[in-house]
C-alpha cells in the first residue's frame, strides 16, 4: 500500500473521524481503525437529538423516537415533553457502518490499524516541527509522513496524548450499560435518575429500544459496575422496569469533561479524543461532528490558500466560537449540581412542579444546550436570583 500517497491521516475510525474527512476535499485521505470492524466496540447509549442527527448526516439506525423524559430525584419526579419528537434512539453499530459508508467515497479505510506520532519530542524547539506517522498494520510498520495528522482516536487518544496535548485538568468518568430484552416500559420517554446513592456524579439512564429492549447505564467516578447492579436490584422504577427482563449485552467505556488543546503543528484533534463532548449529558455526537466539519473546513482553506502550518490554529479558535461557551458554563453547573445532596435535589424538583416550570422546559428545552432551562433553575432555587 502506497502510504506517501496520502496529504491526510485519520487515526480513527469512528463518526467524528469519518465526517471529517468526508468534508475535506480533493486530497487523498486515510481513515485508520484499529478494530476489525465499524461500529465495534458499541460505547453510547445511542440517544441523539434532532439536531445531532442532522449534523451527522441523517445516517441509517433509528430504531426509536422519544418525546420526552421521566426525571427523578430520590423522593420526587417531574416528566419533561409533549407530542413533538425530541431525540431518537439508534443501533450504533448500523448507524457507524453508514457515516462510514457515505465516507468511503471520499476517504480510503485501513482497518486493524494503529497510528502513534513519531517524532513526538516535545522540547521547546519543536513548536513548528511537522510530525510523522507510524502506522502499524498486520504485524507491518510503515513511517510516513502526511501533511495533516488528525487523532480521532477518542478519549484515550494516542495520538493527542504523545504531544501532551490533554488537558491535565479534566476530568474522566466511567459509565457501563446493560441491554435488556423483555422489559416493561414506556417507548416514549427516557427515563433519567439523579440519586447520589447510585451516582454520585453524574446520573442513571433507562433508554427505550422499542421492542421491550432497554439500554440501562450510569457514569461516575469510581465503582460504577457495582452502583449499576444496586440501582438495577434496589431503585424502585428500575425494579418495575426490569422485573421480567433479560441482559444481553454489557459495555462500559469513559467520558472526558473538560476539552483539551486541539492543534500542535500538523498535528490536529477532534471529538472525545479533543474533550468535545456535553458536560451533563456525556454526548460526544453532537459536538464531534459539528467540529469535525469545522476541522475539515480549516484544512481545505489551508490546501487552498497554501497557508503556512500555523492557520492550521484556526480550527481551534473556530470550534471555540462555537461550543466553547455552553461547555463552560455546563462544567460550572456540573460543579454546583456535585455539591448538592439528594435533600436539595428534591427541592429542585418540587421548585419545578409547584412553579408550573415544566412548560418553560418544554418550551425552552435544548439537549444540545441545557444551560438555557437548567441555569435559570438553579439560579432561582439556590441562589435565589
Amino acid at each position: 500500500m502506497d502510504f506517501e500517497k496520502y496529504d491526510v491521516v485519520i487515526v480513527g475510525g469512528g463518526p467524528c473521524g469519518f465526517i471529517t474527512g468526508e468534508n475535506i476535499k480533493n486530497k487523498k485521505v486515510l481513515v485508520l481503525e484499529e478494530h476489525q470492524e465499524i461500529g465495534v466496540p458499541f460505547q453510547c447509549a445511542g440517544l441523539l437529538s434532532k439536531k445531532c442527527i442532522n449534523d451527522l448526516g441523517n445516517p441509517k439506525g433509528s430504531i426509536n423516537k422519544v418525546r420526552g423524559a421521566h426525571i427523578y430525584s430520590k423522593n420526587s419526579s417531574i416528566t419533561v415533553g409533549n407530542e413533538e419528537i425530541r431525540a431518537e434512539v439508534f443501533e450504533r453499530k448500523v448507524m457507524d457502518k453508514d457515516i462510514a459508508v457515505r465516507a468511503s467515497k471520499n476517504v480510503d479505510i485501513l482497518l486493524k490499524s494503529y497510528g502513534k506520532i513519531k517524532n513526538s519530542n516535545n522540547s521547546s524547539n519543536t513548536n513548528k516541527i511537522m510530525h510523522n506517522l507510524e502506522i502499524m498494520h498486520m504485524g507491518d510498520t510503515f513511517e510516513i509522513s502526511p501533511e495533516i495528522i488528525i487523532g480521532a482516536d477518542g478519549i484515550r487518544s494516542t495520538i493527542g496524548r504523545s504531544l501532551n496535548m490533554h488537558d491535565k485538568k479534566r476530568e474522566i468518568i466511567s459509565g457501563v450499560q446493560i441491554e435488556f430484552v423483555n422489559a416493561k416500559v414506556d417507548d416514549d420517554f427516557v427515563y433519567v435518575i439523579y440519586d447520589k446513592k447510585y451516582s454520585e456524579k453524574f446520573f442513571t439512564w433507562i433508554i427505550p429500544l422499542g421492542n421491550d429492549r432497554v439500554r440501562v447505564g450510569m457514569c461516575d467516578s469510581n465503582n460504577s459496575y457495582n452502583k449499576l447492579m444496586d440501582f438495577v436490584e434496589n431503585n424502585p422504577v428500575a425494579k418495575e422496569i426490569l422485573k421480567n427482563a433479560t441482559p444481553v449485552e454489557f459495555i462500559c467505556g469513559a467520558i472526558p469533561i473538560g476539552y483539551s488543546k486541539s492543534v500542535k503543528n500538523n498535528v490536529m484533534l477532534v471529538g472525545d479524543s479533543a474533550g468535545q463532548v456535553k458536560p451533563l449529558s456525556g454526548g460526544g455526537l453532537y459536538y464531534g461532528a459539528k467540529c469535525g466539519k469545522i476541522c475539515a473546513d480549516t484544512i481545505n482553506q489551508y490546501f487552498e490558500g497554501n497557508y503556512g502550518i500555523e492557520f492550521l490554529k484556526n480550527y481551534e479558535k473556530n470550534w471555540k466560537s462555537e461550543i466553547s461557551s455552553e461547555i463552560d458554563k455546563n462544567i460550572k453547573i456540573r460543579k454546583i449540581l456535585n455539591m448538592i445532596n439528594n435533600d436539595k435535589l428534591d427541592r429542585i424538583f418540587d421548585f419545578i412542579n409547584k412553579n408550573n416550570l415544566v412548560e418553560f422546559i418544554n418550551e425552552k428545552g435544548d439537549m444540545d444546550n441545557p444551560s438555557t432551562v437548567v441555569k435559570p433553575i438553579l439560579d432561582r432555587v439556590i441562589f435565589g436570583k
